[in-house]
């Protein structure tokens, strides 16, 4: 619509083919804009921390007690190559917990005139320690 009073502004209505390509024009130039961005800065910690119950890995277990209580859980038995029970039903999966912490990165976008537009982040989390 915008394109149209532009164009009956300096003489005429645009046809429907002329105003889709001004649009795919200007749409085109604004993703080159927003693709005009400088590298991501290193990851830096946020200073959030959060436990992930698959943080460590995991392992296999008869023991029904392993798995209604997960402070036992997350102690391990040791015996991770277990892959029947004795009575031949299957072991249970238990997983040990991790305690992660947050990072970020950004970076900072610039026009083709080279003026701020507006700057992107990303988050990614590292494992910091077995265990929560």
């Amino acid at each position: 619509m915008g394109a149209s009073l532009a164009m009956a502004a300096c003489g005429g209505e645009m046809t429907p083919e002329e105003a889709a390509n001004l649009e795919n024009e200007a749409l085109a130039q604004s993703e080159s804009e927003l693709g005009s961005c400088n590298n991501w800065s290193e990851f830096t910690p946020t200073g959030s921390q959060f436990c992930d119950y698959r943080g460590c890995g995991s392992y296999l277990t008869c023991d029904p007690e392993y798995v209604k209580n997960p402070d036992a859980a997350a102690k391990g038995t040791g015996e991770e190559n277990i892959y029947y029970c004795p009575d031949g039903s299957p072991p249970w999966r238990v997983y040990r917990p991790g305690t992660f912490a947050e990072t970020s990165s950004y970076r900072v976008c610039f026009d083709q005139y080279g003026n701020y537009t507006h700057t992107e982040y990303q988050y990614s989390s590292t494992l910091v320690t077995c265990g929560c």
